[in-house]
């Protein structure tokens, strides 16, 4: 008899565990909206690519986009690659003429991302093009002198700066994320970037919709 309360406790313990956990609600912290109405790319590529209908991680990389190549390097193994399996997200880099160092760049990229690579655009701006598009965000920093910068921004599927206002619960706004900084990328970046996710399709969507052909 003990045996089989034990058996049975070992068998329905689990079950009942894991459907507890899920008809529970999945806590997260909505993203602040910094800006509306951000410039969409689709302005300047024919609306072959668009911030609208996705969630965006956006970078500026500038004349020297070489320079740019640790900050590359830690937004793909750090936020790219957790994310790149989702049908609605996508990273966009825009550069400013080095088609050369782009090549190069892209070249070892692909080497460790294989099929999901066509989720990250590289994106040729010209000067007032990458300016029209920075300035309708909410940025501490002007634009380097190369058109370059060292934070990424998160767009919605609205065309909207989205954010966080508890950083360090001290109340400070952080709607640009440190491309230097690890630490940034993965707790604040990556976090916040699933956040709306979450809001803006999980919460809509199935998970086959969510992943589409990147399944597995």
């Amino acid at each position: 008899m003990n045996k089989k309360v034990i058996l049975s406790l070992l068998f329905f313990g689990p079950l009942a565990f894991f459907i507890f956990l899920s008809l529970g609600e999945v806590n997260f912290k909505p993203c602040e909206v910094y800006k509306t109405h951000v410039v969409d790319v689709s302005t300047f590529t024919n609306n072959k690519i668009s911030f609208k209908n996705n969630i965006n991680v956006i970078t500026f990389l500038g004349k020297e986009p070489k320079n740019m190549e640790t900050q590359i390097y830690n937004i793909n193994e750090v936020v790219f690659k957790k994310l790149a399996k989702y049908k609605k997200f996508q990273l966009i880099s825009f550069y400013h003429g080095n088609h050369q160092e782009i090549k190069n760049i892209k070249t070892k990229l692909a080497r460790t991302n294989g099929d999901k690579f066509f989720k990250w655009h590289f994106i040729n701006l010209d000067a007032a093009q990458t300016t029209q598009i920075y300035q309708s965000l909410k940025a501490d920093e002007h634009l380097e002198r190369n058109f370059a910068s060292n934070k990424a921004f998160i767009i919605d599927k609205k065309n909207q700066q989205r954010g966080r206002t508890d950083d360090d619960k001290i109340g400070e706004q952080v709607y640009a994320y440190d491309l230097s900084s690890v630490n940034d990328l993965k707790n604040k970046l990556l976090t916040d970037t699933e956040n709306v996710f979450y809001e803006q399709e999980v919460s809509t969507t199935s998970r086959k919709e969510r992943l589409g052909k990147n399944e597995k």
